[in-house]
């Protein structure tokens, strides 16, 4: 990739303050979270509190997270009770080298953890509004910067992966940091934060294949060494309390399979999973073959098929929700590189904001009914990934033999 212009370097003493300032703003806002919030108020962040008890039974105890015991315990705290055959089992079903993340905060009582976490959550928000539209070369002027920091706090599936406690936040994040690192040259940042990004496989079980396949193509084996040694790091760290900690986990994703009901956006339109499994794969051939054939293979054209498999990802990812769809809004950057009229953005970042928001209060069953997220699902889930894919269709590379007409917009 060309390496872009990149904010002005700090020097180690900077770097160090603004250090020094981080941790104590994150420290102070933890604290405030805790004493007004998550100390007085019992609440169940859903998607935090299963990894957070599944790591702590491990953790103190030595019980295995995968286990019957953990299981039940989380069905109790949740439910009051043993959760009921067609009910979701609440079970743990990530992979466990997530602790690398999560692993302090099941050491520490529920509330501070939720605090610690929702201020992570928030601080995650932040970096990726900084980093994602340096990360696909997107330069807005200042105030669409300001309305899309708007627009990205209060998107509908990014305050419900808040409210959840969705890892998918932090995840979107990696994901972002590594594709900037990839822009501009900085080849361990990438490979670090690649490996990160695995844990949340439902998310990058595309995005960090094609990063890792790139790097190989373009011969930067920092990035591949980085990510060997990243990743060899977090897998070996569970080792010690749960040495077949992989194989537990592959029969936990087999059994999750079982009780949950989200299906991948493609089989919710198209009805049928070799249907959807074929659209997904003619988009993929037609992704490399553009890519391939571009006349800016190692610029713009590799954002845009990095984008196109982002998307792909949400298209067909099992078991995953609306929730996880914060890393959308990285193709939704580079499809606003590709529009030169700034109110067209304006306009739908105000459409996407409102109009999901709209689609909860008038055509979904009250947030308190068993069928709200059933058709939250069925109904938001496919829009963004849908729409950006037929925006990436629009905006394909140009080929050689066209270079000389230049790329489309908007």
């Amino acid at each position: 990739m060309n390496h872009a212009s990149t904010p002005t370097s700090l020097s180690v003493p900077q770097r160090a303050l603004v250090a020094v300032l981080v941790l104590v703003l994150f420290a102070l806002s933890a604290w405030a979270v805790y004493s007004s919030f998550t100390s007085r108020v019992q609440i169940s962040v859903w998607d935090f509190h299963t990894p957070w008890l599944g790591l702590r039974a491990m953790l103190r105890d030595g019980v295995n997270p995968y286990g019957d015991e953990v299981t039940l315990a989380i069905q109790m705290q949740r439910y009051g009770r043993p959760a009921h055959p067609d009910e979701d089992q609440l079970a743990f079903a990530y992979p466990l080298h997530m602790m690398g993340l999560i692993g302090p905060l099941a050491l520490l009582p529920l509330p501070v953890a939720y605090a610690l976490w929702f201020c992570l959550l928030g601080a995650s928000l932040l970096t990726f509004f900084i980093v994602a539209p340096w990360a696909v070369g997107w330069r807005p002027p200042t105030w669409l910067l300001a309305l899309t920091a708007f627009f990205t706090l209060g998107l509908y599936p990014n305050v419900w992966a808040v409210i959840l406690g969705q890892v998918s936040i932090v995840v979107a994040t990696f994901v972002a940091l590594a594709w900037y690192g990839l822009r501009t040259g900085r080849w361990r940042l990438a490979g670090i934060c690649l490996a990160l990004a695995t844990i949340k496989p439902q998310v990058t079980f595309l995005i960090v294949p094609t990063m890792l396949i790139w790097a190989i193509y373009q011969r930067r084996w920092r990035v591949i060494s980085t990510f060997s040694v990243a990743l060899g790091a977090l897998i070996i760290l569970p080792l010690p309390w749960l040495p077949n900690w992989p194989l537990e986990w592959l029969a936990a994703v087999s059994r999750y399979s079982g009780y949950t009901a989200w299906e991948p956006p493609l089989v919710l339109l198209t009805g049928s999973t070799w249907l959807s499994g074929l659209v997904a794969v003619l988009l993929l051939v037609w992704t490399v073959y553009s890519w391939w054939r571009a006349s800016d293979r190692q610029g713009a054209a590799f954002d845009w098929a990095l984008a196109m498999i982002v998307v792909v990802s949400a298209l067909i990812a099992p078991r995953t929700s609306q929730a996880n769809q914060l890393v959308l809004l990285l193709p939704l950057f580079f499809v606003f590189t590709r529009v030169s009229r700034t109110g067209v953005i304006a306009a739908v970042e105000i459409g996407l904001l409102v109009g999901l928001w709209l689609i909860d209060v008038t055509l979904l069953p009250p947030t308190n009914s068993p069928q709200h997220m059933v058709w939250q699902h069925r109904l938001i889930s496919p829009i963004l990934p849908v729409g950006l894919a037929l925006a990436l269709l629009y905006f394909s590379p140009p080929l050689i033999h066209q270079s000389s007409a230049g790329p489309r917009e908007i």
